[in-house]
């Protein structure tokens, strides 16, 4: 048997679905969580059933690229019950969908969240009369509650396998909830008027963000104590307790593997501290309400660079995974503004980036919280400079929809379990993927292509006689060791990988290798690159393999070029600067050319006409806009046509 859970955006059909099949299915308290099909076992009173949460739809008329799956979804009629979710507060909103699910003469049920919301507004809702009046099985649930949820599972049970033939199409409309429904008084709180001020919500968001860092990054703060005190742990005490232990055996070359194991792994796992508080910053800005607010909020501003607000939702997820904020542009309207988006959110600095930022810069200052910070707002600068470079690309408008969501305090519940599991994911992803890589990449840089045991960093391993060529690239970053360079180049697979690398080679010893401005330089090329191999697979998923590698490839040159060009102006001084300058200047008006000449339209090819003869000759269009009349003369003419067609109206 399959469910499919449809209703409106934000009404709470992904908490319903992870508590009903133990997923776990993004959730917040914003318009668009959901922006595909996801689909997952659950057991109903001792029987299996498929669950599928579909994205939020108002109507059959889709707006979104999400909407439209839904609409497919519900007309398919591939489903046995179809469970609509209505919130309680926007009780009548929702009978529009509830109508045209009923169309697909499918069974159907509704349940009803958000009702203990209702009794504080003052609201109240008569459950039994509204099913009498539309003759539908109807459930008011708390989807936080546990006894409501074995209701629900009852509930489903039991109308599952009804016929879908016994519930005719009827008419229904607000008249249905007279008598028996009332939305109670919506107060605006303090919540609500704050996140919607102009005065409040940009500062609040920078101000929170500032404290973000300063509690992750600066010194003698919670998360750079944790982090030194992760780090002690692992690699300084269970490493190397274990690789002593090993090298009291003789097995020597083991010993070195443990170390150099525990040196990177051990490393990246001791900035969970750090990374949990920005993971933390997130989810309360999403619980809260105040992420759809800031949305609405900074509407006009991404409007300047051929965006909406919108897009706000994807760009802040890219603080925490590129990959899950690729997969949430599906919400956007258009796949033109889908791909603006996609593009640029590479800039946009990854918790997977942290670790590498920290590990170079902090060799080169004593307090790096205000490099970080840097860094981080740098990147969110050069995503709204690409925006506005992408928009003359990938041309096209959308409206800006948003439901907007109910201001609350957190549910403190719900923000630690979706902290401990992105940890967990975290976790895990050090222990499986980033591992893996590590040990892969040991063996290949410690022995020979005769499998002889040469140690790690040796000249004659089969990787660094592989990898040699590669540092030429980054040579005019005044980088000549192809460590460094193998390093930046394993951030393709996954970006804490940059970081593990660097330890494996160099331990805490990264200073003596490059120059400040060789190390800014390579923290840029790690910020603008292309990101890892999981966000290019989520880019193909939407816009196409092609597409997806072809942004990448762009990214990763513009990354090398960007990389130069810092280290040319903190090297090379006035001089570089002036010489940068020009080049600036000079692309800018190349630009400004090719637009001015290609501002004509294209003429249209007949078979008869001489025109074809004319453009068989490969002639560019700016030498055949000489043969057009210009701009005045055509006024002119129509000037004169309409003056014509006036006079023979006249005589009429």
């Amino acid at each position: 048997m399959k469910l499919i859970l449809v209703g409106n955006p934000n009404c709470g059909k992904s908490t319903l679905f992870n508590a009903l099949t133990g997923a776990h299915a993004k959730t917040g308290n914003w318009h668009g969580v959901t922006v595909g099909e996801t689909v997952r076992e659950a057991v109903l009173c001792g029987e299996r059933a498929e669950i599928a949460d579909l994205p939020g739809i108002y109507c059959e008329d889709t707006y979104s690229m999400e909407e439209e799956v839904s609409r497919r979804a519900i007309q398919s009629g591939k489903y046995d019950l179809a469970v609509c979710i209505a919130d309680a507060l926007t009780l009548e909103r929702s009978l529009g969908l509830l109508k045209s699910v009923l169309r697909q003469r499918k069974n159907t049920a509704l349940v009803i969240t958000m009702c203990d919301l209702l009794k504080k507004r003052g609201g109240h809702l008569n459950e039994r009369a509204l099913s009498e009046r539309l003759g539908l099985p109807v459930l008011c649930v708390d989807a936080h509650s546990g006894k409501d949820i074995k209701k629900l599972r009852i509930f489903l049970w039991e109308h599952m396998r009804r016929k879908g033939s016994q519930i005719p199409q009827r008419e229904i409309d607000a008249s249905v909830l007279d008598g028996i429904y009332a939305a109670g008084t919506r107060e605006e709180n303090i919540f609500f008027k704050l996140f919607y001020s102009k005065y409040f919500a940009l500062p609040l968001f920078f101000a929170a963000m500032l404290a973000v860092f300063f509690l992750a990054f600066a010194k003698n703060m919670p998360g750079v104590l944790l982090k030194d005190l992760c780090e002690v742990l692992i690699t300084d005490i269970c490493g190397e307790r274990l690789a002593l232990a090993v090298e009291s055996t003789g097995a020597i070359v083991a010993a070195e593997f443990v170390r150099s194991l525990f040196s990177g792994t051990g490393m990246l796992l001791s900035f969970v501290p750090q990374i949990a508080i920005l993971y933390l910053a997130l989810f309360l800005m999403e619980e809260s309400g105040f992420m759809s607010a800031l949305a609405f909020m900074t509407d006009g501003l991404f409007r300047r660079v051929g965006l909406t607000g919108r897009a706000a939702f994807s760009i802040l997820m890219g603080f925490g995974c590129s990959a899950a904020a690729i997969l949430t542009t599906k919400g956007l309207e258009n796949k033109q503004i889908q791909k603006r988006v996609i593009l640029i959110l590479p800039y946009i600095s990854c918790s997977a980036k942290m670790p590498v930022y920290l590990t170079v810069l902090s060799a080169f200052f004593r307090h790096p919280f205000a490099a970080i910070v840097g860094v981080y707002f740098a990147g969110i600068l050069l995503s709204f400079a690409a925006a506005l470079v992408c928009s003359k690309l990938y041309r096209g408008e959308e409206e800006f929809v948003m439901e907007i969501a109910h201001p609350q305090i957190p549910s403190l519940r719900v923000v630690l379990k979706s902290l401990l599991f992105s940890i967990k994911q975290f976790i895990i992803k050090i222990a499986t993927v980033v591992s893996a890589f590590l040990i892969v990449m040991w063996l290949l840089l410690s022995f020979s292509f005769s499998f002889r045991y040469v140690g790690v960093g040796s000249g004659d391993s089969m990787m660094a006689i592989v990898c040699k060529g590669i540092r030429f690239l980054f040579y005019p970053m005044g980088i000549t060791q192809w460590e460094i360079a193998l390093s930046a180049v394993s951030g393709l697979i996954a970006k804490e990988s940059v970081a593990g690398m660097l330890a494996v080679f160099y331990g805490d010893s990264i200073a003596a290798q490059m120059s400040a401005a060789s190390a800014i330089a390579f923290v840029v090329f790690i910020m603008t690159c292309s990101p890892c191999i999981s966000a290019i697979a989520a880019a193909a998923r939407e816009v196409g393999l092609r597409c997806a590698v072809g942004f990448a490839a762009a990214q990763t040159g513009i990354a090398f070029l960007a990389s130069y060009a810092v280290y040319g102006l903190l090297a090379g001084g006035a001089a570089a600067a002036c010489a940068l300058c020009l080049l600036i200047l000079l692309a800018a008006a190349v630009l400004f050319l090719i637009r001015r000449f290609q501002h004509y339209e294209k003429i249209s090819r007949t078979k008869r006409a001489k025109i074809k003869r004319f453009h068989g000759r490969n002639v560019r269009a700016r030498f055949v806009c000489l043969f057009a009349p210009s701009s005045g003369e055509r006024n002119k003419s129509k000037r004169k046509e309409g003056q014509r067609k006036r006079t023979l109206a006249s005589g009429r």
